[in-house]
């Protein structure tokens, strides 16, 4: 499962909006809110779109897109 909450904090700090990076990934407000809202994932080139915006680190990227996802 997704932490959007973690992700907006992230988009906060490097003052990105939904629309820069939607941009940045080429997708539609549409497709960034289904998203984030869990009904569709992030694809890894979007991910790594995200991490390059928003200036992640390995454990950041974790915390965001892998949470729960790794036993």
């Amino acid at each position: 499962m997704m932490d959007s909450k973690e992700l907006k904090v992230q988009m906060i700090r490097k003052e990105k909006t939904v629309d820069q990076l939607c941009a940045a990934l080429g997708i539609s407000r549409s497709a960034w809110f289904r998203k984030v809202g869990g009904e569709s994932e992030f694809t890894l080139g979007e991910i790594t779109g995200l991490r390059y915006e928003l200036e992640l680190d390995d454990d950041d990227t974790r915390r965001i897109f892998f949470s729960g996802k790794v036993s």
